[in-house]
């Protein structure tokens, strides 16, 4: 894994899918783990954002 900074990119149209592997190691990768939760909660936040904007529209005639 290289040590750049990674510059934000655009958002694609679809949602990003995590998925979860157990590999047996030593220690854990806390910042892969920390990367993970931080991407779920980003989502989680963002999908309630969304659900609070459909609700607070007003109905389109």
């Amino acid at each position: 894994m290289s040590n750049k900074k990674r510059t934000p990119s655009k958002r694609t149209a679809s949602p990003r899918r995590l998925s979860v592997r157990g590999t047996l190691r030593r220690e854990p990768d806390l910042n892969r783990i920390a990367r993970s939760l931080a991407a779920l909660a980003i989502a989680q936040a963002e999908k309630e954002a969304e659900a609070e904007r459909q609700r607070e529209e007003p109905p389109r005639d």
